[in-house]
Formats: C-alpha cells, structure tokens, sequence
C-alpha cells in the first residue's frame, strides 16, 4: 500500500522500527508523510504535587490498555523528599488492580495482545533485574488461559538502563529520583523519544519551565493522557514526526498553490 501509485499520502501509528521503514520506502516518492511512532515518556512528580492525585495519574498513564500505549507515562521522575511516601501510595494503589478478562467492567488490566509481545516484556523484566534495579509487581492473581503480566515498577533504575531508554510497550514502570529542576529535565530528556511528558505540580511557574524545555510533542500537567481533538498530537526525535489533530493534523492531506 505504501508503495502504491495511487497512494499521496501516508500516515502511520505504530514502532519506530517500522516507521522507519515507511520512512525509506517513501523517500524520493513525492509522496506526504506524517509518523506517529514508539514512546518513553516522563511522568515528574514535584514535592509540592498533590500525591493522591499524582499516583492516580502514574497508574492510569503506564498501566491503561495494559501499557500498550505509545505516550504511556513509561518513565517516573520522583523529587527526592517524597520519594518514600510516593512509593508506598503507587504499590498501595498497584495491589488494588485486577488482572483478568477485559470484558469484565471489573478489570483493570487485560490481556497481553500475543505471545510474541509477552515474550518481550518478560525479556525486559529479566533484563531490569540483571542490570541492578529493583523489581516489584502486584500479587494478583492470573487468568489461567491467555498472555498475562502483572503491573510492574522498577526501582533504583540507572539512567544508562535499557529498561529507562527503550520501549517496552508494557505494564512496565522504571522510577528514578531527582533534586533540582534541571537535573530532572536532563534525564527526561535523554532518551531517542519525544512523544510525550506529564509534570506533577502546585506551582504554574515550574509547569511553564518544564514544558518549554522538555523535548516532547505533548505535556501534560496535573493530568495524564487527556486529549483534545482540536489540538495537534505528534512527536519530536524518533517518536515521528507531522502532527494529528486540529487543523495542523489536515495540512499534511492538503496540497495549497
């Protein structure tokens, strides 16, 4: 289909690897492109945050659709000072999920989508633990038919991680700590992606900062994964690029002489 003469334009939602892909298959072609591609996002939680609210939007931001979402919230920024009290909430709150068939209005967290992904995530798992980080998952119970994986964090997790730098497209969370504005926007923004951040905070000021430096096409602030059809939705780096959305998102179909 990409390849196809009568195709003008092409837009893609999914890896980067296959992004790229399209990337190359189109070039040369004349051909309008948008790439709407892989995620790692960083979810930053102040100390003047409002934790209930802030562990709400971590949950919802990396453990929805299974974390099988490219802006999933994958990464988690914790200030130093509530550091412990953010933990002790996030395993509270995790032990609460249910696992199980996603027809139940019960559930929480379905099914892994194939074996082959599950194989991935349970790779990356081993991969967090060998690499030194500290490994926790709710102690629920599991379907015994189907692809399944509890709601898991990481913790001790160093930048340098692959678990912290890759996409793993799981229930998957990796916690690091941070003291100071600019350390924090340092290590949110040292990553191949740019989809998308959310930042957790009283203070306005420190959203205007973060959100003006933080390398990501979308940012929330004291909510997570809230969309708008009127506002352009892509990514910088190798989460695409062309925007979705708004009247930016209908540029890319219009040829204007």
């Amino acid at each position: 289909m990409v390849n196809h003469p009568d195709v003008n334009k092409v837009a893609f939602t999914g890896s980067t690897g296959v992004g790229k892909l399209i990337q190359r298959a189109t070039a040369g072609s004349g051909k309008k492109l948008t790439l709407e591609l892989g995620g790692k996002a960083a979810n930053i939680i102040f100390a003047d945050a409002t934790i209930d609210q802030a562990v709400e939007g971590i949950i919802n931001g990396i453990y929805f659709n299974q974390g099988h979402v490219c802006c999933a919230g994958s990464r988690l920024f914790v200030e130093e000072g509530v550091y412990d009290e953010v933990i002790r909430k996030l395993k509270h709150r995790m032990r609460s999920l249910v696992v199980g068939d996603p027809l139940d209005k019960n559930t929480d967290i379905g099914a892994i989508n194939s074996r082959e992904q599950l194989g991935t995530i349970n790779k990356y798992l081993k991969l967090g633990q060998q690499e030194g980080a500290e490994m926790y998952q709710s102690p629920c119970d599991l379907p015994g038919k189907g692809y399944w994986c509890r709601p898991t964090l990481f913790l001790n997790v160093a930048q340098s991680a692959r678990i912290a730098q890759e996409e793993i497209f799981g229930p998957v969370l990796a916690v690091q700590t941070f003291r100071t504005v600019d350390e924090v926007i340092q290590k949110a923004n040292n990553t191949p992606y740019g989809l998308s951040a959310g930042v957790w905070t009283d203070k306005g000021s420190k959203i205007f900062n973060l959100t003006s430096k933080l390398r990501a096409g979308v940012i929330w602030a004291n909510t997570y994964n809230k969309f708008d059809p009127t506002s352009p939705f892509g990514g910088y780096k190798e989460s695409g690029y062309g925007r979705e959305g708004g009247v930016h998102g209908l540029g890319a179909y219009l040829n204007l002489n």
